[in-house]
């Protein structure tokens, strides 16, 4: 369960997944430059259900490295502009 603020983040992340299709769920990134990190309930993305653990999503393509060959979306890259974001506005 997430904390208050964690809750208060996850909420201000753009509710449509990259594909277009409305965000359905939270991915927490795992692989970062392809090493495996800790979960870190900061550093997610909001995904639609197909891009999240469909055939062709992140966890039917085994990564986030995958999914970025496969659709050219850079997960990593996102979920870091959007956490930088959130902490611009919070200022």
């Amino acid at each position: 369960m997430p904390t208050a603020a964690v809750a208060r983040y996850w909420d201000s992340l753009p509710d449509q997944c990259p594909c277009g299709a409305p965000s359905a769920c939270i991915h927490h990134i795992i692989h970062v430059n392809g090493q495996r990190i800790t979960k870190d309930d900061w550093l997610v993305m909001k995904l639609c259900l197909a891009c999240h653990v469909g055939k062709k999503g992140v966890h039917g393509l085994g990564g986030e490295r995958q999914f970025l060959a496969e659709t050219g979306w850079d997960l990593v890259q996102l979920a870091t502009l959007n956490r930088h974001n959130f902490e611009v506005r919070a200022r």
